[in-house]
């Protein structure tokens, strides 16, 4: 991670100076092998690029990932000042626990809650002494508002999407009964609790503009568009990466276990590849933690290859004529897209992929929803084998996701709730 550059412009540096920041985000955000986790790292990377001071209270999952290294811990200490972790560990106790809070919270929130040494957390927060409180996430804003209350400090609250609607989805597209059963337990209660961290947090950080005005309809209205971000070296990296050669008509990047990311490469391989007659035509599958649906989705049809868990990916992107975004449902903005923004490939897209984005970013890609639609561009575009026709509208676009960009939208957010920002302004 230490190749991560989040270097404040001139204009931008000491913004948040004097802020002292614990950040609560629904998991640990490393390794970011998620867009979720690459979501949470790059934005409080750029807070503490600005000036603030970084405390991190998270959960980790223990039978999955199991105890953080040192080396993974030693990465998070270089940014934050002060952490600590929680274990889910799914032990008998912890599930009695969200059982028993069932009736006031959803599971993933009862899991946080329950998992949680109040007096021990309670200590360390007072020690880092902070000024406002972030939920990066809505699982952890329990924690948030209670930790707000007993320090007396401010909190707000970072919408990653319309978690209700999304879980909803996740529950529709899941096909094995323990992910169906998991996500029921959560989404009893979710669209409630979601509300009301809405309405409590004394400024909302919406990911996309359609959320926001989704929310505000709701009568929420300390709302604000905050876009995720596209740390520097990330963008060079993959705005310089060339091949030789293109062995690949298409691409798809992302992780390759959640139900969406399953349900989009399950849509293209069933429904849209074999639309594409020819013997020679090469499909690459690239992610993390392939899930076993997918594996047999890629043995389906030879002129697939699945490259998991790749070391680096910007190198792989510039071996594809097309990189390819099938996602079927969703809410929020889907980071894929706007990390295939700095690449000079074609790109092709369901109008869900760019759903929460500008217009003047949605028109940077090539947009198709049928199959057969999705099919004809995607031969159209792979032909032709050249960079893509509209890179100055790329380059304008690249702007929202600036993390000087993000910083200015969140000192505005919450300059009302801090008069010292205000006063520095």
């Amino acid at each position: 991670m230490s190749n991560l550059d989040f270097t404040s412009s001139r204009q931008q540096l000491g913004t948040l100076a004097g802020e002292r920041i614990i950040v609560v985000p629904n998991e640990l955000p490393l390794p970011v092998n998620s867009g979720g986790r690459v979501d949470v790292w790059r934005r409080l990377l750029a807070l503490r690029g600005a000036g603030a001071s970084m405390g991190l209270l998270t959960w980790y999952d223990g039978p999955r990932d199991g105890e953080p290294s040192a080396d993974l811990r030693a990465q998070l200490a270089v940014h934050c000042e002060a952490m600590h972790m929680g274990c889910i560990s799914r032990s008998p106790a912890e599930l009695v626990g969200r059982v028993l809070n069932a009736w006031r919270w959803p599971s993933h929130v009862a899991s946080r809650w329950v998992t949680l040494d109040r007096p021990r957390v309670l200590d360390w927060a007072r020690g880092f002494q902070p000024t406002l409180l972030l939920a990066d996430g809505l699982y952890g804003a329990h924690v948030v508002r209670w930790l707000a209350a007993e320090l007396g400090v401010p909190w707000v609250y970072r919408s990653h999407n319309i978690e209700h609607h999304y879980m909803q989805m996740q529950l529709a597209q899941a096909t094995r009964l323990k992910s169906r059963l998991g996500l029921m337990a959560n989404v009893w209660g979710l669209g409630r609790f979601e509300r009301g961290v809405q309405a409590g947090a004394a400024a909302v950080l919406d990911i996309s503009a359609s959320d926001m005005a989704y929310w505000r309809k709701q009568g929420v209205t300390r709302s604000h568009w905050m876009p995720p971000i596209v740390d520097r070296a990330f963008a060079d990296q993959l705005a310089s990466a060339s091949s030789q050669s293109r062995p690949y008509h298409a691409m798809y990047f992302g992780n390759l276990n959640t139900p969406n990311n399953v349900e989009a490469v399950r849509w293209f391989v069933q429904r849209v590849l074999p639309l594409l007659k020819s013997p020679d035509y090469r499909f690459a599958i690239a992610g993390s933690r392939p899930s076993a649906e997918v594996e047999a989705l890629v043995r389906s049809d030879a002129r697939i290859q699945l490259i998991p868990n790749p070391a680096e990916i910007a190198p792989l992107l510039a071996q594809a004529r097309v990189l390819v975004n099938p996602v079927q449902g969703g809410s929020g903005v889907n980071l894929k897209s706007v990390e295939m923004l700095y690449s000079h490939t074609q790109l092709l897209s369901t109008r869900i992929g760019v759903q929460g984005l500008p217009p003047e970013v949605a028109d940077c890609f090539t947009l198709a929803d049928d199959p057969q639609s999705f099919a004809s561009q995607l031969q159209a575009l792979a032909a032709a084998d050249a960079p893509a026709p509209n890179a100055q509208w790329r380059v304008r676009a690249r702007a929202y996701f600036s993390a000087d960009h993000a910083v200015s939208l969140f000192a505005d957010a919450i300059r009302p709730v801090r008069p010292a920002l205000a006063k520095n302004a």
